[in-house]
């Protein structure tokens, strides 16, 4: 055989043995790029970063748009399709963001700084052994807080990840005085992650609903989903999903009853509950979701408060109102109140409500946190309930016949999370009460979605969202002087620790749909976005779903001042 063959046949050779080793090992179930060689670390794509300023003073412009809390998309270690939790690899504890070694530092710590100015602070994540992250994704909560206690000010620091495990912290300085720095480590990272997984499995929470034979006066009780379900065969079920509004409920079909008996929904906390600890895969994990890692308050190394002084270039000037293509979102807390800014956010005594709602119908729908809302309004006005013009449906709300005002409140369609049974069809999607409504200059439509969401997949609430931004464009071509709110939500409190709060309601995953809710109506000429998370970051009060009466008023004030700017 010459040698050019020879050497051509041994070539040959050596690539077919290569072909059949790695076709034998992907029949096996491995991969070579997986055999012998560690995984890369998840890479991190951050959504919207922040413009570090190079100058030791930078003054707030009345545009200035920084987000308050991370934004990053953790695109690995996503549970696939039909893959059970108990086969997810498990995280490494020794690379997880240690609160206690995680260092923060002051920026220009020498410099003089002044109201309108920006204090930054640059934060480095280190594991329990010391060293530096070399990825992002922690989850952070800044607070800037007076020292004078007089003051009661107090205001949102606005993070951003750098991917690589480091995070700078930029804090607008709105008032005269010392400050304290605050920074609590809300998740580590490999917490996020978990979070991310878990909430793309649909169907987590149990829900029930009753259908009724009137025949012989007997209830059968049946499991419903809020998310389509494959394993529950066609012929077995009652689908009463609406799919141009986006809105999916289906459950299992009782014997020998037609669907139309479905009477009564119901959340079983119970049965949800017992399903938790199956969706976090090992004791790990369980792990992240406690002390040390849980909501840990960094070390600040700057002991003394940091003097603000007054500005350099006093500005006398008058906020603008709170028009239509306006945000308040920036501001802070002063003396118990949500002082903007941006624009003129006016504190409105009940003579004040009563003249800006003067003949005027508000529409709201969405969840108890705006039913908090329509209930102060009921106070405030004051609002008394009429049967012969409220429809069943109306939940809360009321009439003034002296000022000629109307509160119409009804709750989101489900799924809902309310331990108490509640009659289906008395619930309606939003964008079809959006298609009731007829609009006008004296109608008002206030929404407020978030919270009955945060343990279902985020497309859920992005669809729905989508369904009800056209229903809003279609309002708005009926009545073009139609004035339409959408709030964002707010952080919560998390009962006695328990994992089912994290894992279903943690403040990361509310902060999603708030991020969701931007997304859907960023540059909408037809809505006003009312951003309410930077007011609870940093609120006088106390975490909670349903904040005290402080928060709800300034919430209040907030769209109060876009409806009656003047």
């Amino acid at each position: 055989m010459p040698m050019a063959s020879t050497r051509m046949y041994a070539a040959f050779t050596v690539l077919a043995t290569v072909v059949f080793i790695l076709v034998t090992l992907e029949l096996l179930g491995l991969s070579w790029l997986n055999v012998g060689f560690p995984k890369p670390l998840p890479k991190l794509r951050l959504l919207q970063s922040v413009k570090i300023p190079n100058q030791k003073s930078t003054k707030i412009r009345q545009n200035l748009s920084i987000p308050n809390i991370i934004r990053t998309n953790l695109s690995r270690n996503v549970k696939p399709k039909g893959l059970s939790v108990t086969n997810i690899e498990p995280c490494n504890q020794e690379q997880v963001t240690c609160p206690n070694n995680t260092s923060i530092r002051v920026l220009n710590r020498g410099s003089l700084y002044h109201k309108g100015d920006v204090l930054t602070v640059r934060v480095v994540a280190r594991d329990r052994e010391g060293r530096p992250k070399t990825y992002g994704g922690d989850f952070f909560r800044a607070r800037l807080v007076s020292s004078d206690r007089s003051l009661q000010a107090s205001s949102a620091g606005h993070v951003t990840d750098h991917c690589n495990g480091t995070y700078t912290v930029q804090f607008p300085l709105y008032w005269v005085g010392g400050v304290l720095i605050k920074i609590q480590l809300v998740h580590p990272s490999e917490a996020v992650k978990v979070l991310q997984r878990v909430r793309k499995i649909p169907n987590k929470r149990v829900f029930h609903c009753s259908f009724v034979d009137e025949n012989i006066n007997a209830t059968y009780t049946k499991q419903c989903f809020s998310s389509a379900n494959p394993s529950l065969p066609p012929n077995q079920q009652c689908d009463f999903s609406k799919g141009e509004v986006n809105g999916t409920w289906v459950c299992e079909r009782p014997e020998k009853l037609p669907c139309s008996a479905i009477s009564k929904c119901r959340w079983a906390p119970g049965n949800s509950r017992t399903k938790t600890p199956s969706l976090v895969s090992n004791d790990e994990e369980k792990k992240l979701f406690q002390k040390p890692y849980l909501e840990a308050e960094l070390e600040v190394g700057v002991k003394q408060p940091i003097r603000v002084l007054e500005a350099e270039l006093p500005s006398h000037e008058q906020l603008p109102s709170c028009t239509w293509d306006k945000s308040s979102a920036l501001g802070y807390w002063s003396a118990k109140v949500w002082r903007s800014s941006v624009c003129n956010v006016r504190v409105f005594a009940k003579e004040d409500v009563q003249r800006c709602l003067a003949n005027k119908t508000l529409y709201m729908q969405g969840d108890s946190t705006l039913r908090q809302w329509s209930q102060r309004l009921q106070k405030v006005v004051p609002l008394y309930y009429n049967k012969t013009t409220m429809d069943s449906t109306a939940l809360l709300g009321g009439d003034n016949n002296q000022w000629n005002i109307s509160v119409r409140y009804r709750f989101h369609h489900f799924p809902v999370q309310g331990g108490a049974w509640i009659y289906f069809n008395d619930f309606s999607y939003t964008a079809d009460v959006l298609d009731s409504i007829r609009g006008g200059p004296n109608t008002v439509v206030v929404l407020g979605l978030w919270a009955h969401f945060t343990a279902e997949p985020l497309d859920m609430i992005r669809s729905r969202m989508y369904a009800i931004r056209a229903a809003i464009h279609r309002l708005k071509r009926r009545s073009p002087n139609t004035q339409v709110f959408v709030r964002t939500g707010t952080t919560r409190e998390h009962t006695r620790g328990r994992l089912e709060y994290y894992v279903l309601g943690s403040d990361w995953l509310a902060y999603q749909i708030t991020e969701v809710i931007r997304e859907v109506f960023r540059a909408d000429p037809d809505v006003v976005v009312l951003e309410t998370w930077d007011m609870s970051v940093c609120q006088p009060g106390k975490d909670r779903v349903h904040p005290d009466q402080t928060m709800v008023d300034s919430q209040l004030n907030r769209l109060l001042s876009h409806i009656c700017p003047i």
